[in-house]
């Protein structure tokens, strides 16, 4: 008898570049479990859950292959797709319930890295600004967002800049917090389940050209989802830059199977690192579930490590909730 998969992603409500691009992560899927010879149906969770759960129930698919990535249009609702499958035990793709929340909400993440001793930048909650170091950049990021959503230069200050940070005080505490600003390399990991194991794909730099020379080196919203953008355009993706320092490198696949067992992943993730000028290593995120279209960073790692879309969803489908 054929597995039957069930590809349950969110509904498109805003057309933006960032919500479309599950559309893309869908038919990927799709065309690989075909592929595989899977029976496959497409469904969709938009604003009633009662009704779009039912219709996962009346499937009753082998398992649900997860790429809900908010509900109500809502990124900081991504797990409740995942809480409810969890509940009616229907399996399902990706990384569990607990991992998923923990994960999206990057304070809680930045206080299980550090419990777990695993390095990220020292941060604080928006009514902190009287602990900051005078002798240290900082930016604003959102707690909840994924897919650089509300990441922008104009959100990275020091705190002589007065009229910034009037700004910046005005952002509600439950939605944005403050982070040292690491500025050094950019280096993407992916990783892969391998039957009861993970492996880590070959690392990812992204370059910033010299149009950043006077200019903050973050992978913002415009460098990742606008084309027409400088920022898009002057911001590259390239593997084999850590193969002249085998130490970093190795210390960086370390940690990520560190992070991996931490926050009780499985199924396929992503760590996003900085590294100083000294080497030193933090942790920017821990992304459960990241983007899989057909230009994601991971597929490019899939493809660079010699495996193709097929080995991916096999394999993620095989490490199932």
């Amino acid at each position: 008898m054929k597995k039957k998969i069930v590809i349950l992603h969110n509904q498109i409500f805003s057309n933006t570049p960032d919500e479309l691009d599950v559309i893309h992560q869908r038919d990927l899927v799709k065309l690989a479990c075909e592929k595989l010879n899977f029976e496959v149906t497409c469904l969709t969770v938009g604003n009633n859950l009662t009704t779009d759960i039912e219709a996962i129930k009346k499937e009753n698919p082998t398992v649900v292959f997860n790429l809900v990535e908010a509900t109500f249009g809502k990124g900081e609702l991504i797990y409740f797709a995942p809480a409810l499958l969890n509940a009616l035990k229907i399996p399902y793709t990706g990384v569990p319930l607990d991992a998923l929340f923990i994960t999206t909400n990057k304070v809680l993440a930045k206080k299980i890295m550090q419990f777990d001793n695993l390095p990220t930048a020292p941060f604080f909650s928006i009514n902190e600004f009287s602990l900051l170091d005078t002798s240290k950049t900082y930016i604003a990021k959102p707690i909840w967002e994924e897919a650089s959503v509300g990441i922008s230069e104009d959100f990275i200050f020091k705190t002589s800049e007065k009229e910034k940070i009037k700004k910046i005080q005005q952002f509600s505490n439950s939605h944005y917090f403050i982070e040292e600003f690491i500025d050094g390399r950019e280096i993407n990991i992916s990783m892969l389940a391998n039957n009861s194991e993970v492996e880590v794909l070959p690392p990812a730099e992204i370059l910033f050209s010299d149009y950043f020379n006077d200019k903050p080196k973050i992978v913002g919203y415009a460098a990742k989802w606008d084309e027409n953008s400088e920022e898009y355009k002057q911001t590259n993706r390239f593997f084999g830059t850590l193969d002249n320092n085998q130490k970093l490198k190795e210390e960086l696949i370390i940690i990520c199977k560190q992070a991996w067992k931490a926050f009780n992943l499985k199924g396929y993730a992503r760590v996003d690192f900085r590294v100083d000028k000294n080497n030193h290593i933090f942790i920017l995120e821990i992304n459960g579930n990241p983007c899989i279209s057909p230009d994601s960073g991971f597929v490019a790692a899939l493809k660079y490590a010699g495996y193709n879309e097929e080995i991916m969803v096999k394999r993620i489908i095989e490490d199932i909730n």
